[in-house]
């Protein structure tokens, strides 16, 4: 079946972290370019195995800016909700993704941070950052490119939720997550969606019973199949071509 489908299972208790340098995630929490002084100056400024529960927050908006995280496992969506209580949700972090840059304005966070399912983290401390983003230009180098991710995440969302049709959002939000997984060493067309589905339809601005239709005819039509959260793309061509042009 190709590569394994990725699962991230919580570390246990008491066992040890892993070095920065061993993680099988490293390509994307590290800045390429460092030299072993460097890097064991960053490290040594991590706090690694941070254990957030299912449902838990990460942190809420207008709390103060502390730290920098890193996902190692599980996956975390992030949300505005207005006074009536009403969410929308902004996106999802998967293992490799970097949060808590949308604090840098302000010094407050301006949206929600909550667990999907139990979560692992790295984080660190917002100084110990500013104090390293002036001594380590690599570093700094790395950090504009995730904001300019950041932006670009955002743009996406905004031609997803104001042009696309709903057949055209769950594609592209399909090989999105396949590209996601194909870039760290996972299964591209073999995942697990992280997300229960009430979520990803108020992600990809629908209903859920509009998105329930969707998985339906994508696996009458042979594009995918659907066993509860696990995806299998099938014809992977086909979700391409029903994908907005900027994902090819």
């Amino acid at each position: 079946m190709g590569n394994p489908i990725p699962t991230f299972p919580i570390r246990p208790p008491g066992s040890k972290a892993v070095a920065c340098q061993n993680c099988s995630l490293n390509a994307f929490c590290l800045p390429k370019g460092l030299n072993r002084d460097e890097l064991e100056q960053l490290e040594d400024s991590i706090q690694k195995n941070v254990k957030l529960g299912k449902k838990d927050y990460l942190f809420r908006r207008a709390d103060p800016q502390n730290h920098i995280y890193a996902v190692k496992s599980g996956a975390i969506k992030t949300s505005l909700s207005t006074p009536e209580g009403e969410e929308q949700i902004l996106g999802f972090f998967l293992p490799g993704d970097l949060l808590g840059f949308d604090a840098f304005a302000n010094d407050a966070h301006t949206c929600d941070a909550r667990a999907l399912d139990d979560t692992l983290l790295c984080k660190l401390n917002v100084d110990d950052f500013n104090t390293l983003m002036g001594q380590l230009p690599n570093l700094r180098g790395q950090m504009m490119r995730k904001f300019g991710c950041e932006i670009e995440r955002e743009q996406t969302l905004s031609l997803i939720l104001g042009q696309m049709n709903t057949q055209a959002r769950l594609a592209t939000f399909l090989v999105s997550m396949s590209r996601r997984n194909q870039v760290r060493g996972f299964a591209p067309r073999e995942f697990a969606l992280p997300m229960p589905r009430h979520d990803l339809a108020n992600y990809l601005g629908m209903a859920v019973e509009t998105l329930s239709r969707l998985f339906s005819r994508f696996q009458e039509e042979g594009i995918i199949s659907v066993a509860l959260r696990q995806i299998s793309i099938n014809d992977m061509k086909r979700l391409n071509a029903l994908a907005h042009h900027t994902c090819h």
